[in-house]
């Protein structure tokens, strides 16, 4: 296949998990012994572990400790988690089944998440859309995002085949419209987060809807030329 379609997890396919919120509070508690929330900073768009540096080093922390004990402090995320999350609903947003119903078998269709991939695969199964998935990059595979976008699209190459010719990143935040760019993919900016329209097509985004219930239009730039 000639395609890859590169989709972001939170506030794109779903709303939010706040189970995974409340892991990082833990994982912080437990490692460093500190308690602190990660909404003290603006985490869309971020890495896990991204998060996890920066929301340490605003409370203070020595770089040096919080990079020593980042990959426990990231396994905790997951183990809470896991422990946790089968208590918590997790709904795709409006449109997000039926385009990826509308795609499959024409293109190869994948993640790009700052979501750790023990995590990602678990609120894409929760949320009904995990078979759709072939490939991806997760926080868990590198702290910066577009290095992400690469993973994936290497995985892609290697595993299905991928000629390389065209990318598509779908997201909600100037950084995962960043991300791509930088990583020589189309946008879709969704409007489906904090971000309004406007303020993903002024970071860059090649193509921005409010959501993804236009499923013929997005399908249409997909699929051009093919």
């Amino acid at each position: 296949m000639n395609k890859l379609v590169l989709f972001d997890i939170d506030k794109t396919l779903i709303d939010r998990s706040m189970c995974h919120q409340v892991a990082f509070s833990y994982a912080f508690k437990e490692i460093y012994g500190v308690t602190v929330d990660i909404s003290i900073i603006n985490y869309a768009g971020m890495t896990d572990p991204q998060i996890a540096v920066e929301v340490l080093e605003r409370v203070g922390l020595d770089e040096n400790l919080i990079k020593s004990k980042l990959d426990k402090c990231m396994d905790a995320v997951v183990d809470y988690f896991k422990k946790n999350a089968e208590r918590e609903d997790i709904p795709a947003l409006d449109g997000a089944k039926e385009l990826l119903d509308a795609l499959e078998n024409k293109v190869i269709i994948g993640l790009i998440t700052g979501n750790l991939e023990p995590i990602a695969l678990e609120k894409m199964r929760k949320a009904g859309l995990r078979r759709y998935f072939k490939v991806g990059g997760f926080g868990s595979d590198n702290i910066n995002r577009t290095e992400l976008v690469k993973t994936a699209i290497k995985r892609a190459k290697d595993s299905h085949g991928f000629d390389g010719s065209e990318v598509f990143v779908f997201g909600d935040t100037p950084r995962d419209i960043k991300a791509g760019f930088e990583a020589g993919a189309k946008s879709i900016g969704v409007a489906t987060g904090r971000y309004s329209k406007e303020e993903l097509k002024n970071s860059g985004a090649d193509f921005v809807f409010d959501n993804l219930k236009d499923k013929e239009k997005i399908v249409e730039i997909i699929l051009e030329n093919s």
